[in-house]
């Protein structure tokens, strides 16, 4: 299934950085997006069968194909260059693979070597560059499983995100209006809960039952209408902050440094 949220997300915040000339996580950003294509190309064409591919995403691939090719005439980015480079590690990998393996595993396999070629071929643009700063690359040798991040290291994400979304609105008049209610449990469980399942497209309905859970485990008490009504108030309010919650989830699974996510989506935020 094609994640068009994804693209939609990732190309309005390369828009955003590379307008911030922050070439670099431009950059880091854009060939996740080009890799994500391909994986889905490989998906469509080799993996796929006739009823799990839609016209609308074909057509969606399409566009995105178009718009990365536009990109590339602009800003240079040499993605034939890094297509022909995957292409040249699949040939040296081909002899290995396995002719009675499952078309899934082959596809893992390739997915691995795109994943390696990505990031090796960002290393080369960067010295290219002459930039020196490293760190804003994520590491080829980090964890690729987001279970292996510590609480320690995901709160510092959660931490930065809460603290740009409390200048969005007044935090202290907000916290005085829930009173009873410690601070604590208003960030994490009403104004954090509010961005990670609306960043996912949770409904607000879903929103609210789960906080009212929360707040009946607390021994709070909060009204069911006004608590969908802060739920969609704070929706629009935070915007840019759902926005750097899904892109930092989607960089934090597939490895990404903590320190280097958060880098990452504070050029976004202090954009906005």
């Amino acid at each position: 299934m094609i994640d068009k949220n994804f693209y939609l997300e990732n190309l309005s915040a390369f828009d955003i950085l590379i307008e911030d000339e922050d070439r670099q996580q431009a950059e880091s950003l854009i060939f996740r997006v080009y890799s994500m294509l391909q994986r889905d190309k490989i998906w469509m064409n080799d993996v796929a069968g006739k009823d799990e591919i839609f016209e609308d995403d074909i057509e969606f691939i399409e566009q995105i194909d178009q718009e990365l090719k536009e990109l590339d005439e602009q800003y240079d980015f040499r993605f034939d260059d890094f297509y022909k480079l995957v292409q040249q590690k699949l040939k040296e990998k081909q002899s290995y693979l396995d002719v009675n393996s499952e078309s899934s595993d082959i596809i893992i396999q390739n997915n691995d070597i795109l994943v390696e070629t990505e990031e090796n071929f960002l290393e080369e643009l960067d010295d290219e560059l002459e930039t020196e700063d490293e760190d804003d690359y994520f590491d080829e040798e980090e964890e690729s499983e987001f279970s292996d991040i510590s609480d320690e290291e995901l709160d510092l994400v959660t931490d930065f995100i809460l603290e740009s979304a409390k200048t969005r609105f007044n935090y202290s008049d907000f916290l005085e209006s829930l009173l009873p209610m410690d601070k604590d449990f208003v960030n994490n469980d009403i104004i954090l809960a509010i961005i990670a399942e609306k960043a996912f497209g949770v409904e607000t309905t879903e929103i609210a039952e789960n906080i009212l859970f929360a707040c009946e485990e607390a021994v709070y008490e909060m009204d069911e209408e006004d608590l969908e009504k802060i739920i969609d108030k704070k929706s629009k309010e935070l915007g840019a902050e759902l926005l750097a919650f899904k892109i930092a989830s989607d960089s934090l699974q597939q490895g990404a440094n903590p320190v280097n996510v958060v880098q990452q989506i504070s050029q976004l935020l202090r954009s906005k």
